[in-house]
């Protein structure tokens, strides 16, 4: 029995996303909600706009894993040798600054020189690379139908329990936990001080979680399958945790006890025009005024965006300069959640409990030392 349960409760998200399919349609109808969803919006999303500074951050993740002179004096030395290939990329870059701005140009080149290079590296076997595409691909798939879904549901939940708050709750419980204060008069005491140039800062290390976690889902998959499948699942089911918990204690931030507490953020932020675009969004969906599902995010507690690039700093904790960049990181997510007034102090509590819950149940059972050392090896070096 316990066998059997070791193999079962790792693979559950698999169910739970097979189930949350099956009844996405006939919930929305329920609500009389609309069934269909912007394909064209999230497809970009996903794969364009995450895709490509997951790319970025992927490079920066195995610049720092793996020896440099080893690595790079591949590179070098290939480049040295085919001198066609450096006139190709300087073509190559002189086109992309026709028509993107110099910084995203260099990058841009940058994450095509970086694709270029694994490619490479596993030319001289054609199936082995087409495999190795699969490892990245599938795992990056099933990840986007799971967060799709977790969309769907967000605006289902929205539409059925909007009313039934708990924020007034939660914000409570904050004010017991920092002494009479919440993260309303937290923020806007913090936005009145800190310089505009550490705001943007905070603003844009907020919004690059999900492309962090694509980072690390795109490593780990590339060096195993399956144990980019366990990356994707743990972050699924800590999702699919949320969306339980967010049912049956439904609140949406601090910023929805007082329409005009995202005021004293100056309008440059995204943070400003989100929260301003959530309360607008949150008020069509409970009156089914929404013309897509999959609007946006509203879960507040618990939060998941600082337990889910955690649960990808677990994963890649064999990579040490890797793992305590992802921890500064993570300091400084903890740092724009609270002064940018996105989560109650509970909501991070609980995502952190969240986070390790949902690493136990898709671990649970598993030896990841032999895994581990698999995924190392077939990282650098390739042929």
């Amino acid at each position: 029995m316990l066998v059997t349960l070791r193999k079962l409760v790792p693979n559950l998200h698999y169910g739970c996303t097979m189930l949350l399919a099956i009844l996405a349609v006939p919930a929305a109808r329920h609500l009389h909600l609309p069934t269909h969803l912007d394909w064209r919006g999230n497809l970009i999303f996903y794969w364009v706009t995450i895709g490509s500074r997951s790319l970025l951050y992927a490079m920066v993740f195995c610049l720092l894993a793996f020896p440099l002179r080893e690595n790079l004096g591949l590179f070098w030395a290939r480049y040295r040798r085919e001198k066609s290939r450096a006139l190709f990329i300087l073509v190559f870059l002189a086109l992309l600054l026709t028509v993107l701005p110099f910084t995203t140009a260099i990058l841009s080149a940058g994450e095509a020189l970086f694709v270029i290079e694994l490619v490479e590296r596993r030319k001289p076997d054609s199936h082995s690379l087409f495999r190795k595409a699969m490892t990245v691909f599938v795992p990056a798939i099933y990840f986007f139908v799971g967060v799709t879904l977790v969309a769907i549901y967000n605006d289902i939940i929205v539409a059925d329990r909007f009313p039934l708050s708990y924020d007034t709750f939660l914000n409570r419980v904050d004010a017991i936990i920092l002494g009479g204060r919440n993260i309303s008069s937290i923020s806007q005491a913090m936005c009145a001080i800190v310089p505009a140039r550490l705001l943007t800062l905070l603003d844009y290390a907020y919004f690059q979680m999900f492309a962090v976690v694509g980072a690390g889902l795109l490593v780990i998959s590339y060096g195993s399958y399956r144990r980019g499948m366990q990356l994707a699942g743990a972050c699924l089911t800590a999702y699919y945790c949320a969306l339980l918990i967010f049912y049956v204690w439904p609140s949406y931030g601090p910023y929805v006890l007082n329409a005009t507490d995202a005021a004293p953020f100056p309008a440059f932020l995204t943070a400003y025009s989100l929260q301003t675009f959530a309360l607008r969004s949150l008020q069509a969906i409970s009156q089914h005024r929404m013309r897509y599902l999959a609007s946006g995010y509203y879960i507040s507690f618990p939060a998941l965006h600082l337990p889910l690039p955690g649960i990808a700093m677990w994963f890649m904790r064999r990579w040490r300069k890797v793992f305590w960049l992802l921890a500064v990181y993570n300091c400084i997510l903890v740092c724009a959640i609270v002064i940018l007034g996105w989560h109650y102090i509970i909501d991070l509590v609980g995502g952190v409990g969240l986070g390790v819950l949902a690493l136990g149940i898709t671990g649970w059972g598993s030896s990841t030392s032999k895994e581990f050392q698999h995924n190392a090896d077939a990282l650098p070096n390739q042929g």
